[in-house]
C-alpha cells in the first residue's frame, strides 16, 4: 500500500471520527440511578415504591433495564438500594459488587426467575424487600438457594409471590431473620405458610401474612409430608399479624404452638369467637380484631379476654349490643387497653368504672356527639393515661369533663365539631402532656382555657377558625415543645408577648396560620433554651419588633404568604441563624426586594416558590451563601441563570429547578459549583436553539454530577413544545466538525477532478464550457431580464407603505401603548402618523405568523416597547426577530427601541439579539421626569417620519 493510499485512509478515518464526535452531544446516555445523601433526601425526586430507612444512607434509586450494566456505576459506599425494573431474571451474584448494602428493595413486576445465589456477596444486608406484584399474586421460578448467603438478614418482605411453585426449603439460609412479611401469597390455609419456615429460623419474632386469601387455620401436614411444622420456631414468634385475610374457620388446637404471643391481629369472619381460644392459643398480650360488620356481644368478647388473659383489645368494624360497666367488669382486671373504632354500639359512658385500672382508651370514629365520662360516676377515679376521641361529632367540651381522669397524659380530640371550650373544661389534668384539638370549629381562645395544663408539651389547635385570642392564653404552658394554632382569620394584631407572657423556653416547633394576615408584636421576650422550627402562613405577615432574641433561635423557617416584611423590608434577614428557609409567595403583589437573602450566611437549605424578582437584583440574591447545600427554585420567574449568580455557592450539592416560563441557562454556570452532586429538572422549557447544546455536552461529560430528568424536558419551537433532546438532534446535528469534514472531502474531490481534467481533457473542456455558456445565455437570458424588470416594479410598489410604524408591545404594556403612544402620534402633533397595532389592525381569521410578517413588511419602521414582561413574551420575541431579519435585508429600514423601565446590562446579557442591537444602534428611554417627555415625543415623531436619523 502506497503513501497516497495511507493518507487517503487517514483522511476518511478522520472524517468518520468527526461525524461520531458530533453525535455525542445529542445521544445523551440515560443515567438510570440516582444517589442521595441523607441530608439531601427530602429534596430529591421520590419513588413511591421506595421506603428509605433513616440512618441507612447513601441511598440509590434505580430504574433499570439491564441489571449488571445499569448497576455497574453504583458507588461501593451505597447502603440502601431501591430498584424499579423490567428485568426478567436476577442472576447469581447480581449485587456482589455492592458489599456495603444494608437495605435492598426490588420492584420487579416483569420478574420471572430468581437464580440460586442471586443475593450472594451481601454480608451486611439487613433488610430485603421483593415486590413481584402490587395487585395480585404471581408465580415465578425461584430456585431453592435463591437466598443463599443472606445469613445476617433480619427482615424479609415478599409481596405478590405465589408460594405454590416455590421450593419449600426456600427460607433455609435465612437463619437470622427476625421479621418475615408475606403479602398476597394466595394461600388458603395458614399452615401452608408455616411449612415454609425452616428449623434454623430460631430468631423469628414477627410473622406478618397480609392480604393473602387465607380463610382457614387448620392442623395439617406439609405437602408431600417432606417437612413438619417447626415447633420451636413458631413457639418463639411474639407478633402474628393476619390482617386482610377473612378467616372463617379456626380448627381446634391449630394454634396450640403459640403459647406466649405479645400480639395477634386478624380479620375474623367465623361463627363464634370461641374458636379463637379453642385453637389452643396461650396467653396473648394484645388482640386486634377486624370484623367488617361482624356481629357479636360484649359478653363473648369479655369471655375471650379472660381466656387469653388479654392486656389490650382492639375492635374495628365489630358490631356489638352494648358496653356498660358490668360488661367491662366481666373482662377482668388484666385488660388495660381498649381500642374501639367504627363500631355500632349502645354505650354507657360510665362503662370504664367496671375496670378502673384501664390505662388507654380509644373510641375513634364512633359518631359520638358528647363524651360525659365523668358524669354520675360518684367520685370514681380512672387510671387512664391516654384517651383518643378522634373523628367523632363532639360539639363542646363541658366543664370538668375529664376531672375523673387525673392521670391523663394524652388527650386526642382531633377532627370533631367542637365549637366551645367551657370554663374549667380541662380542670384536673395536671399531668396532661399532649392535647390535640385540630380540625374543629373553635372560634375563641381565652386565658382560662388551658390554665391548669401546666405540664403540657404538645398543643395542636390548627385548622380552627379562631376569631379572638385573649392575652395570657398560653401563659402557664412553660413546658411547651410544640404549638400549632390557627386559622386566625379575624385577628389582625397578634401580640405574642401577651398571649405567652414569656415565650416558651423549651419550644421546638411553632406553627401559626393567620389566613388574611396580621401584625406580629413580640415586645421584649427572653431567649429560648434551644433552637426551633417556625412555620407561618397567611396573606400579610407584618412584624413590628424585628430585632428580637426569639428570632435568633429559629433554625428552620417555613413561610407561605404574599407580604413578609418588617417596616416595608423583607423579613428574612432578621433570622440571622437560619439553616433552612422555605418561602412561598402567593402572588406578585408584594413589591419587595429579596436581595437580603444573601445575608443569611449560615443557610444550608433554601427553597423559593413562586417568587417574583421584578424588584430584586437576581444576580445578588445568592451572594455570600457559602454554606448553602441545597437550592430549590420553583416558578421564581427568572429569565436566566448565570455563572455570576452562583459564584459564591461553593458548598452547593443539590440544585433543583421548576419553571412554567422559559428559562435560559448560561454556559459556564456549573463551573463555579465545585461540589455539586445532583441537578434535578422537574420542568424547564428551553429554547430550541443550538446555543443550548452546551447543556447536553456538559450532562454527557460530567461524572460527579447526576443530571436528573433532562430527557423529559421540552423546548419551545415556533410556539410549540417539543422534546428537548429529539429536537436538538434534528436541529443541530450539523455542527462544526461535520461541516469541516464535508468541506474538506468536497475540496479534495474538486481538486483531484480539476487536476485530472487539466491533464487529460483540457481543450475539450474549454470548448464544452464555451458552448454551455452560449446555450445558457440563449435559454435563460431573456427570462432573467424579464424577471429582473418585474422585481423592480414590485419594489416600487412596496415602497408605498401602508403604515408609518409597526408597534411591538406585550399585553402588560398595552395600557401605556393605547393611553400614551397612540394618542400622541396619531391624534396630536404634526405630522399625524399611522401606526399598526396587533390588537387593532391584524386581519381577523388570518394566521398570527402571517399577520406579523405582513404588518412589519407593510410599515416603514418598527417600534419596540421594551420591558421585563416584553423580554419574557414569546410573541414579542418573534416580532423582534422578524424586524431584525428585515433590518438585515434592507439597509434603509429602521428599528426603534424604547425602554419603558430600567433594565440592567446584566439582565440583558441573556437576550443576545437585543444586546447586539443595543451595541450597534441608539435607543430611547421613557423619561421619569414629565418635563422631559415633550422632547421625547418630538424626537420619536421625527425618527418615525424620517426627519431625523438619530435617537438617543
Amino acid at each position: 500500500m502506497g503513501v497516497t493510499d495511507l493518507n487517503s485512509l487517514s483522511f476518511w478515518w478522520k472524517c468518520a471520527l468527526g461525524l461520531s464526535i458530533c453525535n455525542v452531544v445529542f445521544t445523551l446516555k440515560t443515567k438510570r440511578c440516582i444517589t442521595s445523601e441523607e441530608h439531601l433526601l427530602r429534596d430529591m425526586p421520590t419513588n413511591l415504591y421506595c421506603n428509605h430507612r433513616p440512618g441507612r444512607g447513601p441511598y440509590t434509586d434505580c430504574k433499570i433495564t439491564d441489571l449488571r450494566t445499569d448497576l455497574s456505576k453504583v458507588g461501593l459506599e451505597v447502603r440502601s438500594l431501591c430498584i424499579f425494573s423490567d428485568i426478567a431474571s436476577i442472576p447469581a451474584n447480581a449485587f456482589s459488587h455492592l458489599p456495603s448494602l444494608e437495605v435492598l428493595q426490588i420492584v420487579g413486576e416483569s420478574l420471572e426467575n430468581v437464580q440460586s445465589g442471586a443475593f450472594s456477596g451481601l454480608p451486611n444486608l439487613k433488610y430485603l424487600r421483593l415486590l413481584i406484584s402490587d395487585r395480585i399474586c404471581r408465580s415465578i421460578a425461584m430456585e431453592s438457594l435463591a437466598f443463599a448467603g443472606l445469613t445476617n438478614l433480619e427482615e424479609l418482605t415478599l409481596e405478590g409471590l405465589n408460594l405454590t411453585n416455590v421450593s419449600i426449603n426456600i427460607f433455609d439460609p435465612l437463619v437470622s431473620v427476625i421479621k418475615l412479611n408475606i403479602n398476597r401469597t394466595c394461600s388458603l390455609d395458614l399452615s401452608d405458610i408455616f411449612c415454609y419456615l425452616p428449623v434454623g429460623m430460631s430468631h423469628l419474632k414477627d410473622l406478618n401474612v397480609i392480604n393473602s386469601g387465607i380463610s382457614t387455620i387448620e392442623t395439617k401436614e406439609c405437602p408431600g409430608a417432606s417437612k413438619t411444622w417447626p415447633g420451636t420456631v413458631l413457639s418463639g414468634i411474639r407478633n402474628l399479624y393476619l390482617i386482610g385475610n377473612s378467616i372463617k374457620i379456626i380448627q381446634a388446637n391449630s394454634l396450640v404452638v403459640f403459647q406466649n404471643l405479645s400480639s395477634l391481629s386478624l380479620e375474623f369472619a367465623g361463627q363464634s369467637l370461641d374458636s379463637i381460644w379453642e385453637s389452643g392459643i396461650g396467653m396473648v398480650g394484645e388482640l386486634s380484631l377486624t370484623g367488617k360488620k361482624y356481629s357479636t356481644n360484649f359478653s363473648d368478647l369479655c369471655h375471650l379476654v379472660s381466656k387469653l388473659h388479654l392486656q389490650s383489645l382492639s375492635l374495628v368494624f365489630i358490631s356489638t349490643d352494648r358496653l356498660s360497666a358490668k360488661h367491662l367488669k366481666d373482662c377482668g382486671t388484666t385488660l388495660t387497653k381498649l381500642f374501639i373504632s367504627r363500631m355500632e354500639i349502645d354505650l354507657d359512658f360510665d362503662f370504664w368504672t367496671g375496670n378502673t385500672g384501664m390505662q388507654e382508651l380509644q373510641m375513634a370514629q364512633m359518631k359520638l356527639t358528647e363524651a360525659p365520662f365523668c358524669v354520675a360516676v360518684n367520685g370514681t377515679v380512672s387510671s387512664l393515661t391516654s384517651l383518643d376521641l378522634t373523628g367523632n361529632s363532639i360539639t363542646y367540651i363541658a366543664g370538668d369533663q375529664f376531672v375523673c381522669m387525673p392521670l391523663l397524659e394524652q388527650l386526642f380530640l382531633s377532627d370533631n365539631a367542637i365549637k366551645t371550650l367551657q370554663l374549667n373544661a380541662f380542670r384536673g389534668l395536671h399531668h396532661l402532656k399532649i392535647l390535640k384539638l385540630d380540625s374543629n370549629k373553635i372560634s375563641q381562645l381565652t386565658a382560662k382555657d388551658f390554665r391548669t395544663l401546666q405540664a403540657l408539651e404538645v398543643l395542636l389547635i390548627n385548622d380552627n377558625i379562631i376569631e379572638t385570642i385573649e392575652d395570657g392564653t398560653f401563659r402557664d404552658q412553660r413546658e411547651l415543645r410544640q404549638l400549632s394554632f390557627g386559622r386566625l382569620e379575624y385577628v389582625f394584631e397578634l401580640h405574642l408577648n401577651r398571649i405567652f407572657y414569656a415565650f416558651p423556653p423549651k419550644i421546638q416547633r411553632l406553627s401559626i396560620d393567620v389566613k388574611y394576615g396580621t401584625t406580629f408584636f413580640l415586645g421584649s421576650t427572653p431567649q429560648t433554651e434551644g433552637t426551633f422550627l417556625l412555620e407561618l402562613s397567611g396573606d400579610r405577615l407584618d412584624f413590628v419588633d424585628c430585632n428580637t432574641t426569639v428570632f435568633t433561635a429559629v433554625r428552620e423557617l417555613k413561610v407561605n404568604c404574599t407580604f413578609f416584611r418588617c417596616k416595608n423590608d423583607f423579613m428574612a434577614p432578621y433570622f440571622p441563624n437560619l439553616e433552612s428557609f422555605e418561602f412561598l409567595e402567593e402572588s406578585e403583589k408584594a413589591r419587595l426586594s429579596y436581595t437580603k437573602i444573601n445575608t443569611l450566611h449560615r443557610l444550608k437549605r433554601l427553597k423559593l416558590t413562586d417568587l417574583s424578582f421584578n424588584y430584586t437584583e437576581a444576580g445578588s440574591v445568592f451572594r455570600n451563601l457559602t454554606q448553602l447545600q441545597t437550592l430549590v427554585l420553583v416558578n421564581c420567574h427568572l429569565s436566566f441563570l448565570t455563572e455570576c449568580m452562583f459564584q459564591d455557592l461553593t458548598s452547593l450539592q443539590l440544585l433543583r429547578l421548576y419553571s412554567d416560563s422559559p428559562l435560559v441557562l448560561i454556559d459556564g454556570m456549573f463551573e463555579v459549583l465545585p461540589v455539586l452532586t445532583a441537578f434535578v429538572l422537574d420542568r424547564v422549557d428551553f429554547q430550541c436553539s443550538c446555543e443550548n447544546g452546551w447543556i447536553l455536552d456538559w450532562a454527557e461529560s460530567t461524572e460527579k454530577v447526576q443530571v436528573i430528568n433532562l430527557q423529559k424536558q421540552n423546548c419551545v419551537w415556533h410556539y410549540k413544545k417539543l422534546n428537548f433532546l429529539a429536537t436538538m438532534k434534528k436541529l443541530c446535528q450539523t455542527d462544526l466538525q461535520y461541516i469541516c469534514c464535508v468541506a474538506t472531502a468536497g475540496s479534495v474531490c474538486l481538486l483531484l477532478s480539476a487536476a485530472v481534467g487539466y491533464r487529460f481533457a483540457r481543450w475539450p473542456s474549454i470548448v464544452l464550457f464555451i458552448r454551455l455558456r452560449g446555450w445558457v445565455e440563449r435559454r435563460f437570458g431573456r427570462q432573467w431580464h424579464r424577471r429582473r424588470r418585474r422585481r423592480v416594479e414590485e419594489i416600487e410598489e412596496i415602497e408605498e407603505m401602508q403604515y408609518d410604524a409597526f408597534v411591538s408591545f406585550c399585553s402588560r404594556d398595552e395600557a401605556w401603548a393605547l393611553g400614551e403612544l397612540v394618542p400622541r402620534l396619531e391624534e396630536q402633533g404634526n405630522p399625524r402618523l399611522r401606526l399598526c397595532l396587533h390588537n387593532r389592525d391584524f386581519e381577523v381569521g388570518k394566521n398570527i405568523m402571517d399577520n406579523i410578517i405582513e404588518s412589519i413588511y407593510s410599515s416603514r419602521c418598527t417600534v419596540c416597547l421594551i420591558s421585563r414582561h416584553y423580554l419574557r413574551s414569546d410573541w414579542c420575541s418573534l416580532e423582534m426577530r422578524v424586524a431584525t431579519n428585515r433590518l438585515l435585508e434592507e439597509q434603509k429600514y429602521r428599528l426603534i427601541l424604547i425602554f419603558l423601565e430600567h433594565i440592567s446590562p446584566f439582565e440583558l446579557s441573556a437576550f443576545h439579539r437585543l444586546a447586539r442591537l443595543m451595541r450597534s444602534r441608539t435607543y430611547l428611554d421613557w423619561p421619569v421626569d414629565e418635563a422631559d417627555r415633550v422632547h421625547f415625543w418630538d424626537r420619536l415623531r421625527r425618527n418615525i417620519a424620517e426627519e431625523d436619523t438619530e435617537a438617543s
